[in-house]
């Protein structure tokens, strides 16, 4: 064992992710695009982006990079390369 021992699961990430959605679509934006966990983030209703013909500008698994549509249809008129602000690429 590594010392270090988990947390029960306490829902805080859930909490903090459906907040920041809400924010989000009450701010007006339409849609949200992530790089994330394919077995955490399909329960707040992401999808593979692949579905809407859009793709991350590196190879990735399909199933990693994701989209939700906070307005229905939103993704329709979309589909493309997303490229990152070039911070993103400073390790």
């Amino acid at each position: 064992m590594s010392g270090f021992s988990r947390l029960p699961k306490q829902g805080s990430g859930t909490r903090v992710i459906r907040h920041g959605l809400e924010i989000l679509k009450t701010a007006g934006h339409p849609f949200v695009i992530i790089l994330g966990h394919p077995t955490y983030y399909p329960r707040f209703g992401f999808v593979s982006s692949s579905k809407y013909g859009i793709k991350w500008e590196k190879t990735v698994p399909e199933d990693v990079f994701m989209a939700l549509e906070l307005t229905p249809g939103a993704l329709d008129r979309f589909n493309g390369i997303v490229y990152y602000q070039p911070e993103f690429n400073a390790v």
